[in-house]
């Protein structure tokens, strides 16, 4: 290297162009220090020998295989002059068996951010270690690392960032610009594919390991577009060593700004280079260099990785209910030692097979899905993503959302394994925030898709971290994937949503800043839900965020008037978690077609939605199925073959779930239902539906319905406290014409965000119903 004495040698980059490769060395004449100063400065340099070799003896995690031969995550790569360098949609691909040795592309900036050949990859935080407030970050000796900037020129030859805020900057390079076309995945291989401009580039990263030597390779293959390129190679002052072969004819290096540059010369051609990354003499790199491979033979589809399946046998109720929990056996034990959470899932046209994404980052597909559940196969397809807790099945292409982007997966070899992970849509800006999860994934009559994206809630849960300008919102994408839009916002952590039949959009939430309880919201576009902080329009409000910098020097200030009006407010015992919603598509699934069910992730329940519309104001409650869930109750499909319910949750925190992951099917025996369908607030009373006729003596008994009420604040703290709870008198009842509808005269109702409904009565065949509607009141008749 030529650096005899590290801690008094400053150095600099020198570079030189030659005929057939290109150059840049940390390097230059070492500094000869004379005794006298280097006496003064021993105990120093004691010292900091002493903490290298310190240092050195910490074990540096390398990257588990379990993951699979790449994950995505944000990574903290240090700090550099301008702040923190973080990758918020890093992809860290393995470079060798071990897994010390990785290189980390950066999906917002088609940046090679850092390449690193001693391990250092800490996995931390979620859903890695379970941690709140921390994410993976690189601890160990980086070969090359990039500041945060875009990786390659615009198409005009700029290099300065155009997104706006703090380092390091949010989103997505334009599209004009660069954008993230996918990964392929070729056995332990990756091809990352990109544009720039219009120009299409393949890059692969490799490691070559010879004679001492480790020497970290990118492969790039380009398809001009008739312009100039430049890409941005690394910080020149931490780049021990970059030299190029096989690059264009006319390239050229240059040192600017910092930042190791190559120039390409404008061609519409195809031109595949090598840069290569070391510690050791451009020479040597150079002699290491593998041979140049054709990149394309990475896109063809990859030799199978996960040969082996594993079999379970389900569990099929014997109970004699309406509705009865059937369990599919999950494989908690499997040979890749991943486990599974299952944060998503969706049925094929066949209604026999379906695929779970997993919170970890897996998608694997389930076949065999009969009556009987005696033999379920489940196959890994996918790993490595971002935390996909969403997954669409549309003509039986699978597409998951994680926190990075849509995913569409292509099998290009027909061995049931995803050999192109193509980035459908990514255009929101993504942060290193723990808490802001993008959650459930589903398709409107017209085939756009609609997921919610969590705000990034600090540790503890009250307030937030750094804010994008999508953060708390339910977001809509195009069907071609082309656009992306935020259809409502206010959203503080909403794990689940629904899309009806005909386009109607609801969500939950979870309990903490702005949202005084769990609610149930009822959506339309552009409406705001509660989180001052993430509206959409948040100056306008009079109420100020929580988040200094969206305040504008503002004093703290709440207007209860700008409070939101959700469909209900669920109590803490209720549901203090929301998951998602499901309409019921099924005449084969009881008295309920057409009907709406919520979720419940913290309490693991499922509950009937009984809703009214009062003159465009949505109101209502649920009432609870008397079922126990294997895991929590978070996703929910109907199956196209055997037309029953399917839910799927997994165990994080604040959860009374049991297992880790669960999947069940709720299946309807064809037994009577006797439970509330319907609730009508009147201006002197309510009147409550059943699904079965009731007797009249005990319907007609004002002793058989208890109901009381209380309020919440809507306010900057966390949660609420109750407060004005009050009990009703019920002054008679009077079962309706139809034997199903009862009227119950309550002369002082009124107003109220939680409402209990207490009821004691029986059918005509006398079926019992012991029950409680919980439900909120915003307008009489």
């Amino acid at each position: 290297m030529g650096i005899t004495f590290y801690l008094f040698s400053p150095f600099r980059v020198d570079g030189s162009v030659e005929r057939k490769s290109i150059a840049f060395m940390q390097a230059k004449k070492p500094i000869q220090p004379s005794l006298s100063r280097l006496a003064r400065r021993l105990p120093t340099a004691v010292s900091w020998c002493l903490l290298a070799a310190l240092t050195l003896s910490i074990p540096i995690e390398a990257f588990p295989s379990k993951y699979g031969s790449w994950v995505g995550t944000a990574v903290k790569l240090g700090r550099d002059a301008k702040g923190d360098n973080v990758a918020y949609r890093a992809i860290v691909i393995r470079l060798n068996e071990s897994g010390n040795a990785c290189a980390l592309f950066d999906g917002d900036t088609m940046r090679m951010a850092a390449g690193w050949t001693k391990g250092g990859l800490k996995l931390e935080g979620l859903p890695f270690t379970g941690g709140h407030g921390r994410f993976p970050s690189h601890g160990g000796e980086k070969v090359f690392v990039t500041q945060a900037v875009p990786g390659w020129a615009s198409p005009q030859g700029e290099l300065a960032d155009p997104r706006e805020g703090k380092y390091s900057p949010l989103g997505p390079l334009p599209r004009e610009w660069a954008k993230f076309g996918g990964l392929y995945v070729h056995g332990d291989r990756v091809a990352l594919k990109y544009s720039v401009g219009k120009a299409e580039v393949l890059e692969s990263p490799s490691l070559v390991e010879k004679d001492g030597l480790s020497v970290i390779v990118r492969t790039i293959r380009i398809q001009g577009d008739g312009k100039d390129k430049t890409i941005v190679l690394s910080d020149a002052q931490n780049a021990s060593v970059v030299t190029t072969v096989h690059e264009p004819k006319g390239a050229k290096l240059e040192v600017k700004d910092g930042l190791t540059l190559l120039h390409l010369p404008a061609s519409k051609g195809v031109s595949t280079f090598q840069v290569l990354y070391g510690r050791e003499s451009p020479e040597k790199l150079r002699q290491a260099a593998p041979a140049l491979e054709d990149l394309v033979k990475l896109t063809k589809g990859s030799p199978t990785r996960w040969k082996e399946t594993v079999s379970t046998k389900g569990e099929v109720s014997k109970e004699q209910k309406s509705y009865v929990i059937d369990r599919l056996t999950v494989p908690y034990k499997n040979p890749y030692g991943m486990q599974m959470r299952i944060g998503g899932f969706d049925f094929f046209k066949d209604g026999k097979s379906a695929a779970v994404s997993t919170w970890d980052g897996d998608v694997w597909l389930i076949r065999n899905i009969d009556e009987n559940l005696e033999n379920l196969e489940w196959k890994r397809f996918a790993a490595g993503l971002h935390e996909p807790l969403g997954l669409k099945i549309v003509d039986d292409v699978i597409y998951t959302v994680a926190d990075d982007q849509i995913t569409r997966f292509h099998d290009l070899n027909g061995d049931d394994e995803a050999d192109f992970y193509e980035n459908f849509n990514n255009d929101w800006d993504l942060t290193s925030g723990f808490h802001a999860f993008c959650f459930d994934l589903h398709t409107d009559k017209a085939g756009n898709f609609y997921f919610a994206f969590g705000s990034p809630v600090r540790s503890g849960g009250r307030s937030f971290e750094r804010l994008g300008r999508h953060h708390g919102s339910i977001i809509k994408v195009s069907k071609d994937g082309s656009r992306l839009e935020r259809y409502a916002t206010g959203l503080r952590a909403p794990n689940g949503m629904g899309v009806g039949p005909d386009g109607q959009v609801t969500s939950g939430d979870n309990e903490g800043t702005f949202v005084p309880r769990s609610p149930i919201n009822w959506m339309k576009p552009g409406s705001f839900h509660g989180v001052i902080d993430v509206a959409a329009d948040y100056e306008q409000f009079k109420t100020t965020p929580t988040v200094r910098e969206r305040s504008n020097g503002r004093p703290q200030h709440l207007d209860p008037s700008e409070a939101p009006k959700p469909l209900a407010w669920l109590p803490k015992g209720v549901d203090n978690s929301g998951g998602g919603q499901v309409w019921v598509t099924s005449d084969r699934w009881g008295p309920f077609n057409k009907e709406l069910l919520h979720m419940s992730y913290g309490r693991s329940a499922l509950y009937l939605v009984l809703k009214e519309d009062k003159g465009g104001q949505m109101q209502g409650g649920v009432v609870k199925f008397p079922l126990r869930f294997t895991s929590s109750c978070m996703r929910a499909r109907f199956s196209p073959l055997d037309g029953q319910l399917y839910v799927a949750g997994l165990k994080g925190w604040q959860t009374n779930a049991g297992k880790p992951g669960g999947l069940d099917r709720v299946r309807y025996t064809g037994i009577n239902v006797a439970m509330p369908n319907a609730l009508r607030i009147k201006g002197n009373g309510l009147e409550i539906g059943f699904t079965s006729k009731l007797d009249k003596e005990l319907a007609e008994d004002p002793t058989s319905y208890a109901i009381r009420s209380s309020n919440i604040r809507w306010t900057h703290g966390y949660g609420s406290g109750e407060a004005d709870k009050k009990t009703y008198e019920v002054k008679s009842a009077k079962l309706l014409g139809d034997g199903k509808t009862v009227f119950i005269e309550v002369p002082t109702i009124g107003p109220a965000h939680q409402m209990e409904i207490n009821l004691d009565v029986e059918t005509e065949d006398g079926d019992e119903i012991v029950t409680k509607i919980w439900n909120t009141v915003h307008k009489l008749d």
